[in-house]
């Protein structure tokens, strides 16, 4: 089961431009890039990006591509599945 599906929403050229943020439940999310590649964070509501200490955020990089991309929605509901929910 799928809690955040970001497709048709989301490609990897948008991500080359803006980053992208969002919430499941208690977990907030932000995907952007860095160093070529597609960076996905999880962190704790109930604050945005900039007011969470870093060390209540987790990273993982993926490939910039649209297979890179899905598999960091994949990453983003299992972590929400072991840590969230």
């Amino acid at each position: 089961m799928r809690d955040i599906e970001l497709k048709g929403m989301l490609s990897v050229p948008f991500l080359k431009k803006e980053r992208f943020t969002g919430s499941c439940k208690k977990m907030r999310y932000m995907l952007c890039m860095e160093e070529g590649q597609i960076k996905a964070t999880i962190y704790p509501g109930p604050y945005c990006f900039e007011m969470t200490p870093d060390e209540k955020k987790e990273s993982e990089f993926f490939d910039a591509s649209t297979d890179g991309l899905g598999m960091a929605v994949d990453w983003l509901n299992q972590m929400y599945r072991e840590k969230y929910q």
